[in-house]
């Protein structure tokens, strides 16, 4: 096994591209800190399967096909760093998954049928066993297969991904920190944050560096901007003053003119008479307890209810108790349509309203009480609930909760029950991201198909244009290969390349075959189901010319 990084300072090369990454961004490197180094194992890997039951065993060697993208481990720090070990005690440490590993071997077609015949030889002997249950359990313990999976040897490479944290500044100041990923064997930069222009300095810098002009609405780094004291929003220097009142600094949004002083002053600051709406200082106005309106001192009364201050201009009085108050001190029943006072009703958590007690309802999710037009039903689940919590199904419109609906890519949603199954992942998702494949006919997730019109599944394409030369579940290719020379009735078939699907159950195969004594040559295309055993959609039967593959 190879450590394609083993004569490399990992460390060292990792800041070296960190460096250029800040160089590009107009900006100087001042530390760097790995935080992630992410293996990545490309080859084979030999494994000794060993299927046993009481009185007989089975073994085989089994040779795995190793992908890099299947097969990773990331760590946190700099652990992963150092070098391979020249023994290796925990494969995991390399990437290595050892479920993937161990499916595959209890998938070898020699292992598999050593099961499959005791599994069967189980059924008939417990059939004859009767009712005996002692005896029943005995010969189920004694031919049910085990397996005893153990990884041999590896033969590949180790590739290494680093998470580096970089902090940098600028020459006219600030310090930043951004996280970037690099791959130090081969200099590359795997991820870096987006960035935009700055509009001061004329850098492109990160966008987690920028701030918005609250003015301009401007992108600007965030050290060249300045705070307002009143709100903590920003903006460039140019649109900044200070308050003639308390001498903050504020934005110049946030300041107008007191009406009996003529300064400048922070909107904050001011108050106005509900009144007359006037704005000036504090010391002219009395506070509305209840609206926090500034009135004058003789506007003012006092209420019955709570003993508050209150606009003269806003009473209220209660058909229940005929106390008088501020109007806010009451509200109207949502279902008598009278004036009562709040403290005399049950109040709604959703829009504040208050009514006789009895009258809300309570939603299944979040638990609060509210009125009842503000909720309706899940049709996925019948749960009463807050109608801002459904979504729409784009299938039939009927109205659910979110989590108990699928999704699909665009965003639309549909009842569990309007779903349907991709025939290449074994999903079930929304009708909306299904293709039907023009190679098959079978539906399939848009993930799965060509970009290019009209719609192909993808891995199967490929294979049909020599591009792709996976070798999946070659144990059964020539299983396979008779399955397409019975479906094509005539000829011989023998398969190139094979990828197995997401779900395991389905293999995309792409075939030679031969008619004519071998004279004619054609490529066939199909997908075969693992579990039935049996070729499913249309044949895709065509010739490969130095553009790609071209249909019958």
């Amino acid at each position: 096994m190879k450590d394609a990084d083993a004569d490399l300072d990992l460390g060292s090369e990792s800041s070296k591209i960190a460096a250029r990454w800040a160089e590009g961004v107009g900006a100087k490197l001042s530390q760097t800190k790995v935080g992630s180094v992410t293996r990545a194992f490309s080859g084979t890997a030999l494994l000794r399967v060993r299927a046993t039951v009481a009185h007989d065993s089975y073994e085989q060697l089994v040779v795995s096909p190793c992908e890099p993208e299947d097969h990773r481990h990331t760590m946190t720090g700099d652990k992963g760093l150092g070098p391979v070990e020249r023994i290796v005690r925990d494969p995991a440490a390399l990437g290595v998954d050892i479920t993937i590993l161990q499916e595959t071997g209890e998938r070898d077609e020699a292992i598999a049928e050593f099961a499959r015949f005791y599994e069967e030889r189980r059924e008939q002997e417990m059939e004859a066993a009767g009712d005996d249950a002692r005896k029943r359990k005995k010969l189920d313990d004694d031919f049910t297969p085990r397996f005893d999976i153990v990884l041999a040897g590896l033969e590949g490479e180790v590739r290494r991904d680093v998470g580096v944290r970089v902090r940098y500044g600028y020459v006219d100041g600030g310090d930043y920190e951004s996280e970037i990923t690099v791959r130090p064997g081969t200099g590359e930069v795997l991820r870096v944050p987006e960035t935009d222009l700055c509009a001061k300095s004329g850098h492109y810098a990160p966008k987690e560096c920028l701030g918005e002009c609250a003015i301009s609405g401007a992108k600007v780094l965030q050290h060249l901007l300045v705070t307002s004291e009143f709100s903590s929003r920003t903006a460039q220097p140019e649109f900044v003053e200070h308050c003639e009142l308390s001498g903050k600094r504020a934005l110049a949004d946030e300041l107008e003119e007191s009406a009996l002083t003529g300064r400048r002053v922070a909107s904050a600051l001011l108050k106005q008479s509900a009144i007359s709406g006037r704005r000036a200082e504090p010391e002219h106005f009395g506070a509305c307890a209840f609206t926090k309106a500034e009135v004058l001192s003789n506007e003012l009364a006092v209420s019955d209810i709570s003993g508050k201050p209150y606009r003269a201009d806003q009473t209220a009085r209660s058909v229940v108790s005929g106390k008088t108050g501020h109007v806010l001190e009451f509200t109207t029943c949502h279902e008598t349509r009278q004036t009562i006072a709040r403290v005399e009703g049950e109040t709604c958590s959703v829009t504040g309203r208050l009514v006789r007690p009895g009258v809300l309802e309570t939603c299944a999710v979040t638990g609060k009480r509210a009125l009842p037009s503000l909720l309706g039903t899940c049709q996925a689940t019948g749960a009463r609930v807050l109608s801002n919590r459904l979504v729409s199904s784009s299938v039939s419109s009927a109205r659910l909760l979110q989590e108990s609906a699928v999704q699909s890519t665009a965003g639309r949603f549909c009842l569990p029950t309007e779903a349907e199954a991709c025939l290449w992942s074994g999903r079930r998702v929304h009708p909306d991201d299904l293709r039907a494949c023009a190679l098959t006919g079978l539906a399939i997730h848009a993930d799965y198909v060509t970009r290019q019109s009209p719609p192909r599944l993808r891995p199967l394409a490929e294979m049909l244009d020599g591009l792709r030369h996976t070798a999946d579940q070659d144990n059964i290719w020539d299983r396979v290969a008779q399955r397409l020379t019975r479906a094509l009735k005539g000829g011989t078939c023998r398969i190139e390349a094979a990828t197995l699907s997401p779900s395991k159950q389905r293999l995309a195969t792409c075939a030679e075959s031969k008619t004519m004594l071998g004279l004619r040559v054609h490529q066939v295309g199909a997908v075969y189901d693992l579990i039935d055993d049996t070729i499913i959609g249309r044949l895709a039967e065509g010739k490969r010319r130095g553009g790609g593959w071209l249909a019958r």
